[in-house]
């Protein structure tokens, strides 16, 4: 009797800690979560009160991958820059444009990747706005219509479908392609578009929920940002890329160097092929990185890129090469810097360049298409 009662204490007794286990373990997860709930929410405040984190301009894309959202105003900033974004209904830097073209406009898309973008400057002192303004000094009598459709993280191929499948309904006149030198090359390695891929329902709803948190949490933002800038992340992500220098730049093989040469002018020939068709006037921009203009002129990148200016001269596509352009104003600005030290972008000084040499361009062969009567 005396043992079956000491048993039945011991199966009570034992009963009582694994409550109490069970409850204590409950109350270290409310615990837990409540001051994770409390620091995100700090840090929340903290993030928005120094202002140090650019607000989302993004949203997934089943067939680019990401591309801007419509009409979203926020701040772009980093260490060096904190400016005003605006973007428009159809998800471009400026103002909104109607799809029917002015009577005596001449109406210019401008398609690149970040550096064409230019978050890192005011909206007015991006070279697509400096092109318009430098046109219109030279041509008083007709109207320029300068569109930025740049996206940060875009190759040639995500370009070309920006211009064939959103670009073209502004029937435009010219179209210049923004092909930075520094990583257009390797881009068009790796992009490998779907033009048919959709989300599936799931997916899209969760995509949305992502966009929420990204619009509306600055400590998400600040998060992602850290994880993509951190460089034992990196190191994992590249270390079997022996492409990559500690720079980041190419420093490729003969044969791979060959074959981003070869993916690059095919893709700038099928991009020259769709605005033929269209009766719209190709111009490719070469814009060099800050590395080559400054430092070594003869690296792989600037190799690249005079191969390339060759494959275009043989094609008789109409280009621009702006490696030049920012050597000359480096030698008469020695004690300047035509980009941002750190980000890399081109600054005011850097954007001007650019738009002074697309814009000498574009004024001859204007010149000469206005005398004929083709404008």
């Amino acid at each position: 009797m005396c043992h079956l009662k000491l048993v039945q204490m011991r199966i009570e007794v034992k009963k009582y800690f694994n409550g109490q286990s069970l409850k204590n373990l409950l109350l270290g997860l409310v615990l837990t979560a409540l001051t994770f709930v409390f620091l995100f929410s700090v840090l929340e405040v903290v993030l928005r009160i120094i202002k140090i984190q650019s607000d989302n301009f993004i949203m997934q894309d089943p067939v680019l991958g990401w591309i801007h959202l419509s009409n979203k105003e926020g701040y772009s900033r980093d260490e060096e820059f904190s400016v005003k974004v605006r973007l428009n209904k159809d998800g471009f830097i400026g103002r909104d444009y109607e799809y029917l073209k002015p009577e005596k406009t001449i109406r210019i898309l401008v398609i690149g990747d970040s550096i064409t973008e230019a978050f890192q400057v005011e909206e007015g002192e991006s070279y697509s706005k400096l092109l318009g303004q430098k046109l219109k000094d030279s041509f008083s009598s007709i109207n320029f219509e300068v569109l930025n459709m740049g996206i940060a993280g875009y190759g040639t191929e995500r370009e070309y479908y920006i211009f064939r499948d959103r670009g073209l309904k502004f029937d435009p006149d010219i179209v210049v392609l923004g092909f930075f030198v520094g990583n257009d090359f390797s881009d068009n390695m790796s992009e490998n578009i779907n033009p048919e891929a959709a989300f599936s329902k799931y997916t899209s709803f969760k995509n949305k929920i992502k966009l929420f948190i990204r619009n509306h949490s600055t400590t998400w933002r600040f998060i992602l940002r850290q994880k993509s800038r951190n460089s034992l992340l990196a190191y994992f992500k590249n270390r079997g890329n022996t492409n990559l220098e500690n720079n980041g730049e190419i420093d490729a093989s003969p044969l791979d160097t060959k074959s981003q040469l070869d993916r690059s002018i095919f893709l700038i020939r099928k991009f020259k092929k769709l605005a033929d068709e269209h009766d719209v006037d190709l111009v490719v921009a070469l814009l060099p990185s800050a590395s080559p203009t400054y430092s070594d002129r003869e690296n792989t990148l600037v190799r690249l890129s005079d191969d390339l200016v060759d494959l275009l001269a043989k094609e008789n596509i109409d280009h621009v090469d702006l490696l030049q352009n920012f050597a000359d104003w480096a030698k008469i600005n020695s004690n300047k810097t035509a980009h941002f030290l750190l980000d890399g972008h081109p600054n005011f000084d850097g954007q001007s360049i650019i738009a002074d040499g697309i814009s000498s361009y574009l004024k001859i062969t204007l010149g000469k298409k206005i005398k004929n009567g083709d404008f």
